[in-house]
């Protein structure tokens, strides 16, 4: 048995969604605490919710160079970067 944290709440039983994202997470070393060692009365760090979640923020971590660690901390995602910028979609507009 793993020690997940004090703010760890289990997912359903038959939700393997969400029990793939709990795996994910405490396989790249983290658990599911606060930014307080005790869980005192602090809002706990993000984690992801869902495998599909958990692949995205691989994904990004991939691209970006984070740690799988880092990525899965992150609540909101870096934007990809696209080549072309702006300009490309706006060469057929008519002005």
């Amino acid at each position: 048995m793993i020690y997940a944290g004090h703010d760890f709440a289990a997912p359903r039983k038959g939700d393997r969604r969400r029990w793939a994202a709990v795996a994910a997470v405490l396989e790249a070393g983290l658990r599911y605490e606060g930014f307080e060692p005790c869980g005192c009365g602090q809002v706990p760090a993000y984690r992801p919710h869902t495998s599909a979640q958990v692949r995205a923020r691989l994904r990004a971590a991939a691209r970006s160079g984070l740690t799988p660690a880092e990525a899965l901390t992150l609540r909101d995602l870096p934007d990809p970067v696209r080549h072309g910028g702006t300009r490309s979609r706006l060469r057929g507009r008519s002005r």
